[in-house]
């Protein structure tokens, strides 16, 4: 091999070891945005039914027609869930939220429970009042907002508590392989419009034609 052949390939060399180098940079950095108005982040309606309950509060008080520690859904996937919600004793609510978009976008699985059971809303109020919301990714806790899509095509998101915005955490950045501070956020409740579910399942059944936003923006419509 000449020295022009070897020059060449220790260039080749160092070149692939910046690419990599490079790439391993931008894996390891935190996912930054310029949140809430513009790229990364959306502005989405995300949908979801919650049980009327005697209390109106978990056991780490977080509300129950909020979105905390709680999983959500896009207008496809509660299409089908409110049709078969006639009967249900419960709320259908929408939700207006900005979130982060870009990577990661691990789902978590949100459950009431309490000492790792879950509590059906048939529980007793003293025993409700032990239960709390827990989001959890695999075995872990919940890190980020994420979502997951499901065999109708529709969307299910997560919304964790502990990456909210307000408050200290006012920065608009998703924790990534293990990084993470106390004033990042990737998600905030924008509005809320709360109606009676099993109403909504038999209006939804009546004007089948109808969408979801023209559903929910009938101010007098199904009333909680």
């Amino acid at each position: 091999m000449d020295r022009i052949e070897t020059w060449r390939g220790r260039g080749m060399a160092m070149a692939a070891m910046a690419l990599l180098a490079s790439m391993l940079a931008g894996w390891s950095a935190p996912a930054r945005a310029d949140c809430p108005d513009g790229d990364p982040c959306e502005t989405v309606h995300v949908y979801r039914l919650q049980s009327r309950l005697p209390i109106d509060e978990d056991a780490q008080g977080r509300p129950f027609q909020s979105l905390q520690e709680a999983n959500a859904t896009d207008a496809v996937a509660f299409r089908s869930i409110l049709a078969v919600a006639a009967q249900a004793n419960a709320y259908a609510i929408r939700y207006q939220v900005t979130r982060i978009a870009s990577a990661p976008n691990d789902y978590c699985e949100c459950n009431l429970e309490y000492d790792n059971r879950g509590c059906p809303s048939s529980l007793p109020r003293e025993e409700l009042q032990q239960c709390a919301r827990v989001c959890r990714y695999n075995d872990g806790a919940c890190q980020v907002t994420g979502f997951n899509r499901k065999h109708d095509g529709g969307l299910w998101y997560a919304f964790p508590a502990a990456t909210q915005c307000g408050g200290p955490r006012n920065t608009w950045r998703k924790r990534t392989f293990g990084r993470t501070n106390p004033a990042w956020c990737d998600w905030r409740e924008d509005a809320r419009t709360v109606k009676d579910a099993a109403c909504m399942a038999r209006a939804l059944g009546e004007r089948p034609e109808a969408t979801l936003g023209e559903l929910f923006d009938d101010e007098d419509l199904c009333l909680p």
